[in-house]
């Protein structure tokens, strides 16, 4: 995350296989106020991007590496080297019909006296715009579908790559899409030839996929087990602004070591070999602070974790008949949402 981008250069290049070449400017974008605050407020978003992930140039000949260090050397050749890597990127389109157009901006920037090069994929967005068509008696106001349009201010972009020119380090997010026959992230892997890293955001979901497999294994579903997983998670974060894997690992399984192993080897078998992850706090708000509940019938409980590993407020109890009363206690007031 940074407090404060100042942008140096922006440039656009549109990348669309359907006119049959890139349409790659010969210039730097003209400065224009609004633009800037339109660019610097995306690049100020993408830095809290739960999606985003570490990435390294591999140690081997890189072409794209190679005009990043070029630009950082010197930036009078940003023109020529964000076409050169504008091509790059359309020559890998066009044979490969799944990836979809887009306008790419990129810009030399600084953020918080480290300098980046962005590349920024706007994937175009539908939308419908007014077209007055004045005829020769009379005019006729129509809405028009626009299938080019590039994402608002307050809307994610889809796919970007930061490179930061002191160390050749990058934050990425990328997306999906059929590559012979099989879905996978093109960007790392083919533009890039990058090595990355598990975003924030997949290291938390491998410990709920886990965590949820485990309880399902070992304690059939138990909610409460459930429950105090999600506990230790919200009691981690509160804490240390930080998800601790051994702490939600001794205080969950703390009387069977043998779950204890299982689970470290289940974690380190879907990548994720961190004990500590990072929680910004766009990424808190995405960990659920409630457990929901369907029942077999179709019944919705939706109950704050607090008050599933206690029985203050909520309390399960078994029947003779193998079914499950769940009891709710002390409400003084019900009211339909």
């Amino acid at each position: 995350m940074i407090n404060e981008v100042n942008i140096k250069k922006i440039i656009l290049h549109i990348l669309d296989p359907s006119v049959g070449m890139p349409v790659l400017s010969e210039e730097e974008h003209p400065h224009d106020e609004e633009i800037n605050e339109f660019i610097k407020t995306h690049i100020e978003n993408v830095f809290k991007d739960i999606n985003i992930k570490k990435a390294f140039f591999r140690n081997e000949e890189n072409r794209v590496k190679n005009l990043c260090m070029d630009i950082s050397k010197d930036d009078n050749k940003f023109v020529e080297k964000t076409k050169e890597f504008s091509q790059i990127f359309y020559d890998f389109m066009v044979s490969n019909i799944s990836i979809p157009p887009c306008d790419l901006i990129c810009s030399l920037f600084n953020g918080d006296g480290r300098e980046y090069l962005g590349f920024f994929i706007l994937n175009y967005k539908t939308s419908y715009i007014h077209y007055v068509e004045e005829l020769e008696d009379t005019r006729v106001n129509t809405v028009v579908k626009q299938s080019t349009a590039l994402p608002s201010e307050s809307q994610k972009i889809d796919e970007f790559i930061i490179v930061d020119l002191e160390d050749y380090s990058m934050l990425l997010k990328e997306k999906k899409y059929e590559i012979d026959g099989q879905k996978e992230y093109y960007i790392s892997r083919y533009l890039l030839r990058s090595e990355d890293s598990l975003s924030d955001k997949e290291k938390i979901d491998i410990v709920n996929k886990v965590s949820k497999k485990l309880v399902e294994k070992y304690y059939e579903g138990d909610v409460t087990k459930l429950a105090e997983i999600k506990s230790a998670m919200l009691e981690s974060v509160e804490e240390t602004d930080a998800i601790n894997v051994e702490h939600i690992k001794t205080k969950v399984f703390n009387n069977n070591l043998e779950i204890q192993n299982v689970y470290e080897e289940e974690i380190e078998k879907r990548g994720l070999t961190e004990r500590t992850i990072e929680v910004n706090e766009n990424l808190s708000k995405k960990i659920s602070k409630t457990q929901k509940l369907v029942t077999d019938d179709g019944i919705e409980l939706k109950i704050p974790i607090s008050y599933l590993t206690s029985n203050d407020k909520v309390e399960f109890l078994n029947n003779p008949d193998g079914t499950i009363s769940v009891l709710l206690k002390n409400i003084r007031d019900i009211q339909g949402k």
